[in-house]
């Protein structure tokens, strides 16, 4: 399974923690008959990212290499992840929460502002949101 990536690819690390589960969670739906013409079950030997940078080399492919583990079981265990998430929202009290690892706490990204990142941090998360603009 590939992906193309023009920042930097995650490593192995952050796929496994789940912070980049794109690759994985598409193994999952290819294992589960996702993808025409690919048998349900079918297994992927490798998962890698090829990061384009521009200039005449055209990509440099990334593979993952998961410690103790392969493509197949890292695919299981996303869906698996990503089942308990599709569980928790299913619970109409369950917050959504638009920063939910601390590690990006400080960073602002490009969507915050449709959360009201900052107006939030600023009220430590407390009140309704009602009649604020």
């Amino acid at each position: 399974m590939l992906d193309f990536k023009t920042g930097q690819p995650p490593t192995a690390k952050q796929v496994q923690a789940g912070l980049s589960p794109q690759l994985t969670l598409e193994t999952a739906i290819l294992r589960r008959g996702g993808f025409e013409d690919i048998p349900a079950g079918a297994s992927v030997s490798e998962l890698g990212y090829v990061a384009l940078r521009g200039g005449r080399d055209g990509g440099e492919f990334c593979g993952i290499a998961f410690k103790d583990s392969d493509p197949d079981a890292e695919a299981d265990r996303a869906f698996a992840e990503l089942c308990k998430v599709v569980a928790r929202f299913a619970d109409p009290a369950q917050p959504y929460h638009s920063l939910t690892h601390s590690m990006w706490s400080t960073r602002y990204g490009d969507y915050d502002h449709l959360a009201r990142v900052k107006e939030w941090s600023l009220t430590g998360g407390e009140g309704n949101g009602e009649g604020e603009s």
